[in-house]
């Protein structure tokens, strides 16, 4: 399934500006991304005349969660880990693996060299938990 958040359609849109006004791609680009836990407890609620009690929702997420390039640029990631467990970074089509302990920072660089809309997910925990997100990679 494919997501576009306002954050991925305002860098598409950066993007197309910036190439429309400057006539070329941009070389290397810059991305900061934090993994960020969220931990909530409902400590009673009635659904569909059923009262649940003391229900935990955890959920980590990528923030931002979308990231927007061209083809033929460098990308650099930094990745800090602000949750309270071990957070992955994976974007299977261009190899990048990338686990982190808590409060650890991780720099890594590659080429986008194939263009497409690729899932940023988390190998270490279920999609309904760690919250996936989209490296765009425009021609």
């Amino acid at each position: 399934m494919l997501r576009i958040t306002l954050a991925t359609l305002t860098g598409i849109l950066a993007l197309a500006i910036g190439a429309t006004l400057w006539g070329k791609k941009p070389s290397e680009q810059h991305f900061r991304m934090y993994f960020r836990a969220y931990d909530t407890t409902i400590k009673e609620t009635t659904i569909e005349g059923v009262t649940i009690k003391n229900v935990r929702q955890f959920n980590v997420l990528n923030e931002p969660e979308d990231f927007v390039t061209r083809v033929g640029t460098k990308v650099h990631f930094t990745l800090i880990n602000e949750s309270p467990i071990s957070e992955n970074f994976s974007v299977t089509e261009y190899g990048v693996d990338q686990t982190l302990k808590p409060k650890e920072e991780k720099r890594f660089s590659f080429m986008a060299r194939k263009p497409g809309a690729f899932t940023i997910w988390c190998k270490l925990h279920p999609k309904n938990v760690h919250l996936p997100g989209t490296f765009l990679v425009l021609p």
